[in-house]
Order: C-alpha cells, then sequence, then structure tokens
C-alpha cells in the first residue's frame, strides 16, 4: 500500500491565509494531509469545530461515502502545503 500511495500523491500548495481549500456540500474529489501549515474546519450552523495541524488528514469521509464535503476548509496562515490524493487514486489504495 506505501508504494502505491507513494506513486499517487501529489503536492499541492496555497499562498493566503483565509483561502477556503474546499466547502461545505461539495463533492468530494481527493484526500489531503497537511504538509505545512494549519486549517479550520468550518460547518454551517456551528461555526469553527476543530484545528488541524502540519500531519493531521482531512476529507476521506467524503470519498469513502460517497457523500457531500461534510465541514469547509479554510487556512489558518500563509504558504499551506498539501499532500493530495484524488479520489480515483484513493478508491484504488483502498482496494489493495
Amino acid at each position: 500500500v506505501k508504494r502505491e500511495l507513494a506513486a499517487v500523491l501529489m503536492f499541492e500548495s496555497h499562498q493566503r491565509a483565509g483561502t477556503v481549500l474546499f466547502s461545505q456540500g461539495d463533492k468530494g474529489t481527493s484526500w489531503y494531509i497537511i504538509w505545512k501549515g494549519s486549517v479550520n474546519v468550518v460547518t454551517h450552523g456551528k461555526g469553527l469545530v476543530a484545528t488541524l495541524h502540519e500531519g493531521d488528514d482531512f476529507g476521506q469521509l467524503a470519498l469513502v461515502n460517497d457523500a457531500p464535503r461534510a465541514a469547509s476548509i479554510i487556512l489558518r496562515e500563509d504558504n499551506c502545503h498539501f499532500l493530495r490524493v484524488d479520489k480515483q487514486d484513493f478508491n484504488h489504495i483502498l482496494k489493495v
């Protein structure tokens, strides 16, 4: 599994704090691992529900359940970096 995962990881970088990575209700297309930086997890009605940091991951539930995003992800700081696995690759890895 590690080899398959290493083959499909993509690097993604965002420059500005406040950038919305994805919004609650969006279609789930990727799983993310925070390489550098931190993000806020925000939901309608509850507001801020969690803060995630380097090494944390998010986004897999929408892929596993084939459901819309349950929360919005907003960058807390400038220059955040992520490792990303897209849905098709994620599903393939789960079958290995």
